[in-house]
């Protein structure tokens, strides 16, 4: 045993000489003490194998012993270098000649940008050299000399410059104007871009697609990231260095001819900036860029594109499919870019403006308020973070909005539950809220957006409220349905209640599950839902009659009546949600029309519908759907606006700015005949 301790030991001693170098002096250790050992018989003669190797390994020369050197150690981690290393720069190679090559500054999906200097004239340059992967495609490489061929011929302020481009063996490139700077996509998102230097931008892009145009070439990809803002350019007051901005990266650009080249690329480059006819792979013309420039002028001004999602999915929106107007998105946006912004994106090219159009708005007078022009408007509740309420005109175009759902002066915890107006053009909306009573439930706002009043507490007693599912102004006093106490309240315009009546019943001046409560010149009409019918009462809360449906004339069950409205010559408008027709009633109840109410996709037939009447049409809205349906009294359907927002609630505004006239309308549309 201690043969075999004395081996082992002198087994690790071997191992470390070798590993020092010291061949000949382990090859001497082994051999001597084997030896002995074998001499003495304490070890078997298969060991003189070994015994052998180490006094061959005494006389070995030097060169031999090269290969048994030990591993050297590992040399310490150099600090990172400012520049790009060498081994980082493989594809620029044969360019050493011509560039000092200082960093990589850039890459994209094709294509590596790197910070150079040109050794013939010591001027700074960005080289963009294509990815390796892409330069055995020669359509690739005649593709990418085009755009520089492009850019040599193109002089204009605003559009980056080409100084050179070729080749040095495998490694193309094309040398730029180096610009300090930053993509406009970068600037969207940290936020940084108000509206008016976001106008000043645009108005350097639309000029140099001007420019572009003007030599029959479409630049094909505007986005973004193709979109440089100088360093400095933006000043401190929003406005923008004229020379500050530069179009770039026209590596798909093209003539007005398509060729096998360029159909290739027809959906070549980020599918959120195609036009609708790029999208398809048409044929495509300059009024393509306006859209792509429409989608990029939206995106700066709401922080994100019209369209999101995959890529197929997106395709899909940009051809069938129009966003939100940018307003709706972001109430600051100006009405008149709003209304640009959504002009450019058409998906028929024919209706886009031209540049010159985009550019006579974008220099104009864009910040002033074309004001309240139309003598009546929709006011609408609709459930969204901002705008909760809002006005828009008869034909779809949205003029004003303000509150939201937030903590701020005019914000509130929840979306309105309804909306109502009175004779004073002021917009009362109601909400659903606990607490105490330093929270209030009914709110008035002026057309400004600013909150006048505050009444209805919540609480049971007189004057305070649980649920205030509609509201009803008169001439003198505000009406409030509470959907939960099944009471109505009577408020005065200081807020101060006057009277309550009503109360859980089955009909006759009480009610089940109340829903909708509107005001004539004479009389209140209630949607009582749970005992099917619509109750018509005195202003001060008698009871008169009531409207109800039969399923069938054998039957004593009645429908389900889902919604109330008045025509301007106060006759009744009843829901029947069962038919989803609207039953258009004298106040004596007999039915002088049914109208069908079409159900758009995604709409709920049971959903509670409000309804309006303006010159003969109805507006119904049916709640949680983000459509305004329109058809006339004579039965004839218009087409629907939208909304792009769940709706809550919807009334008629008159523009008493307009006239000075101040006279009750509740949500009657009588005042407005």
């Amino acid at each position: 045993m201690s043969y075999l301790i004395a081996l082992l030991l002198v087994g690790i001693t071997t191992a470390l000489l070798l590993r020092t170098g010291l061949n000949w002096v382990a090859g001497l250790l082994m051999s001597v003490v084997l030896g002995g050992l074998w001499a003495l018989g304490a070890v078997p003669w298969v060991l003189a194998v070994p015994l052998l190797l180490g006094l061959g390994a005494m006389w070995l020369p030097d060169s031999a012993q090269a290969g048994f050197k030990p591993r050297p150690r590992p040399a310490k981690k150099a600090t990172k270098a400012k520049a790009t290393p060498k081994a980082s720069l493989n594809n620029v190679t044969g360019l050493e000649a011509l560039y000092e090559i200082q960093e990589k500054v850039g890459i994209g999906g094709m294509a590596t940008v790197y910070k150079a200097r040109s050794k013939k004239d010591g001027r700074l340059v960005a080289l963009k050299i294509p990815q390796e992967k892409y330069v055995g495609d020669p359509r690739f490489v005649r593709r990418f000399h085009r755009e520089a061929e492009l850019l040599a011929h193109l002089d204009h302020p605003n559009i980056v410059k080409v100084y050179d481009h070729g080749n040095q063996g495998e490694t193309h490139y094309i040398a730029m104007e180096f610009l300090e700077g930053e993509g406009l996509d970068r600037l969207i998102e940290s936020r940084r871009l108000s509206i008016r230097s976001t106008v000043e931008v645009m108005i350097r892009v639309a000029e140099a697609l001007q420019h572009i145009h003007a030599q029959g070439i479409i630049h094909r990809d505007i986005k973004p990231g193709n979109i440089m803002v100088l360093r400095n350019a933006i000043r401190q007051d929003g406005s923008v260095d004229p020379r500050g901005v530069r179009l770039m990266d026209f590596g798909i650009a093209s003539g007005k001819v398509l060729t096998r080249l360029t159909i290739t690329g027809a959906r070549i480059g980020t599918p959120v900036y195609m036009s609708p006819e790029q999208a398809k792979g048409q044929r495509i013309d300059h009024k393509s860029d306006i859209y792509s420039l429409g989608v990029v002028f939206y995106e700066a001004l709401c922080g994100q594109p019209p369209f999101q999602g995959a890529y197929e999915a997106v395709i899909h929106q940009q051809i069938t499919q129009m966003p939100p107007p940018p307003k709706q998105v972001n109430p600051e946006v100006p009405q008149v870019l709003s209304d640009l912004v959504y002009r450019m994106l058409e998906k028929n090219p024919e209706k886009r403006p031209g540049l010159e159009s985009v550019l006579e708005v974008l220099r104009g007078r864009w910040q002033e308020d074309p004001g309240l022009t139309a003598p009546l408007y929709l006011a609408l509740a609709v459930e969204t973070k901002k705008g909760t309420l809002r006005l828009m005109d008869p034909n779809g175009t949205l003029v004003r909005m303000w509150s939201g759902v937030g903590s701020g002066r005019g914000m509130f915890p929840s979306p309105p539950l309804t909306v109502a107006v009175d004779g004073t053009g002021g917009f009362w909306i109601s909400l659903f809220e606990y607490g105490g009573g330093a929270v209030r439930l009914v709110h008035r706002f002026d057309v400004e957006g600013e909150i006048t009043h505050s009444i209805g507490p919540y609480g049971m007693k007189l004057g305070e409220l649980l649920y205030p599912v509609a509201l009803a102004p008169l001439s003198d006093s505000l009406l409030v349905l509470d959907g939960e106490a099944c009471t109505i309240t009577r408020f005065d315009w200081e807020g101060r209640p006057i009277a309550r009546f009503g109360g859980a019943g089955q009909g006759r001046g009480t009610f089940d599950t109340p829903r909708a409560l509107l005001a004539s010149s004479q009389y209140l009409f209630v949607l009582d839902y749970g005992n099917r019918q619509v109750q018509r009462l005195s202003h001060e809360g008698q009871y008169l009659s009531r409207y109800a449906f039969r399923k069938s004339r054998d039957s004593q069950e009645l429908r389900v009546l889902g919604g109330i409205g008045l025509t301007p010559n106060e006759q009744l408008l009843i829901y029947d949600a069962d038919s989803q027709k609207i039953r258009h009633l004298s106040i004596e109840g007999e039915v002088l029309s049914s109208l069908p109410l079409p159900v758009a996709e995604g709409e709920d037939a049971s959903s509670q519908v409000d309804m309006v009447v303006l010159e003969e049409t109805i507006y119904a809205i049916r709640r949680g759907s983000s459509k305004i349906h329109r058809l006339r009294l004579d039965g004839q359907s218009l087409p629907s606006l939208e909304v792009y927002a769940p709706l809550r609630g919807i009334a008629l505004w008159r523009n008493t700015l307009l006239t000075g006239q101040s006279e009750s309308t509740g949500l009657s549309a009588q005042a407005f005949d």
